[in-house]
């Protein structure tokens, strides 16, 4: 009998081994974490068939940093840096639609400050058949028991916070249905990318994943997240603040780009996806939240110019504020 379960083990160990995996990995002037990122690739136990790495116009040596440790010899590495960073959502969009145009079965999506652990793609991938856009529980890479972004259930609204919260809540068969942290160790059918085409590029940083996660949803495509299959990245400290004593909670940041692409992607997702209501809640929330939980005089008036970008649909002034920050 155990020679049996052996040998049918190893049968589908191979015909997952047939599969074309693309990993697509997004840096920006990170490239002691890409290298991080890249060698979690490298030691899968189900070998990744193809890696491509979109530079956003890295200023850090990111390019010679590749040569040097051999990444760029590599057969199945392909390297594109771009002319301009086009933030995190044009770096999905183009590595996504470089992947998805290679004529593979599945594409690996993550940033690069997080990484896979060992068994990553070969334990998500014995639930090919069940899912089309499903990922890893996506931990902090210091502790490894807190995870990197707090979870909201669909049904309850419970905030979940750690494994330990996690477990308390008998999942069944380890499936959290419905509930997604894109572009962190996801993989996404191809398929489906041939039905829902690629992330906004004119998003840039933020929001972007929530956008396509929804595109995809509609689309019919089965979401989840497989919480015994473990990715890992970093944690930031604002991320999840939380509110309205712990009912809610909100992104905060220093970073203008980011508080911007937050407050004008969000709306725009919602007033989109649930309507008018929805992202005037929205509005409602940030303008509490820079008023009461953490006033900010600064972040209140900055953050309605985003949230009326959102409401107007425009995308078109995002890229003043790159690199600049709250003082």
């Amino acid at each position: 009998m155990k020679s049996q379960q052996l040998f049918i083990k190893q049968l589908f160990k191979i015909m997952k081994s047939n599969l074309k995996i693309c990993a697509v990995v997004v840096t920006f002037n990170r490239k002691e974490l890409l290298l991080r990122t890249l060698n979690g690739l490298d030691q899968q136990t189900l070998p990744v068939h193809t890696i491509v790495v979109i530079d956003n116009a890295s200023t850090d040596g990111t390019n010679e940093l590749l040569q040097k440790s051999g990444y760029l010899d590599k057969p199945n590495l392909l390297y594109h840096k771009l002319d301009t960073n086009t933030g995190g959502a044009g770096g999905f969009y183009e590595g996504t639609k470089i992947a998805h145009q290679s004529d593979v079965d599945w594409i690996w999506l993550m940033d690069d400050d997080g990484y896979p652990s060992e068994t990553c793609l070969e334990a998500l991938l014995e639930y090919q058949d069940q899912f089309d856009f499903y990922g890893p529980l996506v931990l902090s890479d210091q502790d490894k028991m807190s995870l990197s972004f707090p979870i909201t259930l669909p049904t309850t609204k419970k905030i979940i916070r750690n494994k330990d919260q996690l477990e308390a809540i008998n999942l069944n068969k380890n499936v959290l249905v419905d509930v997604l942290v894109p572009f962190n160790g996801v993989l996404l059918r191809a398929s489906l990318a041939s039905t829902i085409g690629y992330p906004l590029a004119k998003f840039f940083i933020w929001g972007d994943d929530i956008e396509y996660t929804k595109r995809a949803n509609q689309a019919g495509a089965r979401i989840a997240t497989i919480t015994d299959i473990e990715f890992y990245h970093p944690t930031a400290p604002s991320l999840g603040t939380f509110m309205f004593f712990g009912k809610m909670q909100f992104n905060d940041t220093d970073s203008k780009i980011k508080l911007y692409c937050l407050c004008r992607n969000n709306t725009a997702n919602l007033k989109k996806y649930h309507g008018n209501s929805h992202a005037l809640l929205f509005i409602i929330k940030t303008i509490w939240f820079y008023s009461f939980t953490r006033p900010s005089l600064k972040k209140l008036k900055f953050s309605v110019y985003g949230l009326l970008a959102g409401w107007l649909n425009d995308f078109s002034k995002h890229s003043q504020f790159i690199g600049k920050t709250f003082e």
